[in-house]
């Protein structure tokens, strides 16, 4: 009896620490408690989360469920195209990249396929739940510096915002200081590429070069044609640029667009 009463404390005491929180807003969760780290899954506003117990101060510790994708080394491929147990599983197709996970035994991998333009590295599908890290409190305004873009030169004469790394700003779109609409020129392109098969946009403002000026948000959008019509295309847009949820990239919530 007094062995049951002990079991019954024991699961009561788990209970209370592994206790579920509703998430307020928009959540990147990072692979370790450091906001440089990869963000490894992004939970929308109104998500259930258990708290895992033993994050440092500024922290939330949770499990997130895959699937995830990942990179492994050719070598680490099996001639059944399943990841040997033991290989490292990158976030990106780099060894100096970080290790997301090491493959075990029961994980759940199908490797769906090379990496362009290497012959070294696999793209691989993993099932399995990771832990990560939500930053809570001041913690979560410590994110990495936001690179300065070289955004072409509007007759505005638009210079890009500092990161808003300010106590009580949280790392959320609307944690930016640019409040007013701006003016903004370059190629509308897609976001999905082999390399990242879910951004958090589906659209892009790229510069000549095809690099990623800031990631377009047009649900506010109204359109009388089909977004499809201006892809590959030089545009003008009007809006507001923000910060992402993880604070890593810059996104433009779009008022208007219109053909260069």
């Amino acid at each position: 009896m007094k062995t049951n009463s002990v079991f019954l404390l024991l699961l009561a005491l788990t209970a209370t620490r592994l206790a579920a929180e509703t998430l307020a807003g928009d959540t990147a969760v990072f692979l370790s408690p450091d906001p440089k780290s990869p963000v490894i899954a992004r939970l929308k506003a109104g998500a259930s989360i258990v708290v895992i117990p033993g994050a440092p101060a500024g922290w939330r510790q949770l499990e997130v469920s895959g699937p995830f994708e990942v990179f492994a080394q050719n070598r680490d491929v099996t001639k059944g195209l399943e990841v040997r147990e033991g290989a490292n599983l990158y976030v990106q197709p780099r060894k100096d990249a970080p290790i997301l996970t090491v493959a075990g035994a029961e994980d759940k991998t199908d490797v769906t396929g090379l990496v362009r333009g290497s012959a070294d590295w696999a793209r691989v599908k993993l099932d399995k739940k990771l832990r990560g890290y939500i930053a809570v409190g001041e913690t979560a305004n410590q994110t990495a510096a936001v690179p300065t873009l070289a955004l072409p030169a509007p007759a505005t004469g638009y210079t890009p915002p500092p990161p808003s790394n300010a106590p009580g700003r949280p790392v959320a779109i609307k944690g930016n200081s640019a409040d007013l609409p701006r003016l903004f020129q370059g190629r509308l392109v897609s976001a999905r590429t082999l390399l990242q098969r879910s951004p958090l946009y589906d659209y892009q403002l790229s510069d000549s070069s095809g690099r990623r000026l800031a990631y377009l948000n047009l649900e506010k959008l109204k359109l009388a044609g089909k977004v499809e019509t201006y892809l590959e295309r030089t545009v003008s847009v009007t809006g507001t640029m923000r910060n992402t949820i993880d604070g890593k990239d810059l996104v433009i919530e779009v008022e208007s667009l219109q053909l260069k």
